[in-house]
Order: C-alpha cells, then sequence, then structure tokens
C-alpha cells in the first residue's frame, strides 16, 4: 500500500518511485508507490544527485577561475618581460683601439675614453633622429656640464671593445646618461661613466630638452623621469 506525502512545492522537486513513477492525487498530495523507507532512500539519491551537480559546478568554475587567473598571470609576465627588456636595453658602438690613442705605457690613455663615450653619445642622438647637423638647424645644441668615471680596466692596441649608452633621466634642460666600455667578445667591464648633458639654444643659454627626443627616448629606453 502506498503513502501519502503532502508535497511542499520545492522541498522534494525530484522525487522517484525504483522504477520511476510518481502520481498526484490532484489535491495536494502525491501518492508514491513505495515505503517510508525507500523515500529516505530516494531523497537520499536525490542529495547526493544535487551535491554531485553542485560539485560539477564548482568543479568547472574552478577551472575557469584558474583559466582567468593563467591569463592574468601571462598578461603580468609579458608586461615584466618587456619592461626587463627596456630596462636591459643600451645602445652599443663597437669601436677599436689605434695605436695613437695610446700611452707611454701601451695603453689608452684616460682622456681618449672622453672621446670614446663622446662619440657614442652623438651616434646614439643620431639614431633617434637628431644628429648634430640636424640639432644646428634648429638652434640647438649640447653640453657636457658633469662626468664621472671610473675605471676598472686597461684598453691596449688592436683591442675591440663596445661603448654602451642608456639615458637615465630627463628633466628640465639636463639629461642624464649611463655609459660603460666592455671588451668583446669576453664582456669584461673597462669603465663606467656618469654624465649630465645639458641642452642649449643657438645663444647658448639653457632650453629644455624638446619633446621630440623625450618621446623617442622613452620609447627606446626605461627612464626615471622621461
Amino acid at each position: 500500500m502506498g503513502s501519502l506525502t503532502h508535497h511542499v512545492a520545492g522541498l522534494y522537486p525530484q522525487l522517484r518511485t525504483a522504477d520511476g513513477r510518481s502520481f498526484s492525487s490532484g489535491n495536494g498530495y502525491r501518492r508514491l508507490l513505495t515505503s517510508r523507507g525507500r523515500i529516505g532512500r530516494v531523497i537520499a539519491a536525490d542529495a547526493v544527485q544535487k551535491s554531485s551537480l553542485l560539485g560539477d559546478a564548482a568543479i568547472t568554475i574552478s577551472k575557469q577561475s584558474r583559466m582567468l587567473d593563467q591569463d592574468a598571470q601571462a598578461v603580468s609576465t609579458f608586461d615584466q618581460l618587456d619592461t626587463a627588456r627596456k630596462e636591459d636595453k643600451f645602445f652599443e658602438v663597437e669601436m677599436t683601439v689605434r695605436d695613437d690613442e695610446l700611452d707611454e705605457y701601451g695603453v689608452v690613455n684616460n682622456a681618449v675614453f672622453l672621446s670614446y663615450i663622446h662619440r657614442g653619445r652623438d651616434l646614439l642622438l643620431e639614431k633617434l633622429g637628431f644628429s648634430l647637423g640636424c640639432m644646428a638647424a634648429m638652434g640647438k645644441a649640447t653640453a657636457v656640464s658633469e662626468l664621472n668615471l671610473k675605471y676598472f680596466a686597461p684598453l691596449k692596441s688592436g683591442d675591440t671593445f663596445v661603448v654602451n649608452i642608456k639615458p637615465m633621466q630627463i628633466k628640465g634642460v639636463r639629461m642624464i646618461i649611463y655609459h660603460k666600455v666592455e671588451t668583446l667578445p669576453e664582456r669584461k667591464l673597462v669603465l663606467e661613466a656618469k654624465g649630465t648633458v645639458v641642452f642649449v639654444n643657438k645663444d647658448y643659454r639653457p632650453a629644455r630638452v624638446f619633446p621630440e627626443l623625450s618621446d623617442k627616448v622613452r620609447a627606446m629606453f626605461t627612464c626615471m623621469e622621461c
């Protein structure tokens, strides 16, 4: 004999007998062709099914969350790598030591290194589209106001080396530039130098670094203030 169980909307929405049949009396009661013990098992089975569905949904959401996290991490990693590339980037000029650049001890004279890094700066400005001739036509020029050098190793006749140049800061009328000289192919450090270049107008009075140059430096390097 089947038992009568009051059907409350939403309480047992998926109740079924073992063979899948259910009946309604039309007055708010549902006749279940099973015993009360089986009702408990049906409810338990239904709860397991719901739990399984919720578990599947949670797993799906978790997977989607992990995918979003991975995408965000990939973008962050790309940005970090791009920044790292710019931070490590130098403008490089390869040169070779000539005999007339040596002193009485057979090594490059200290003062000659000034011409090396000066030449490197000129070539950097030319690469950025501001050669000496171009700036002269604009009524502008550059002058070194400060230069600090630190020597680590000598260069001798025939040595091949590279001058590395990187603008570090542009502020007002000044550009602060870092230089380093390394041997090739060993990349042994020979010299480090930090210089301040001042931009002047046709009357040799300080003038702000023009925005066109600042924009190109910013695109090529990472500066503290460019």
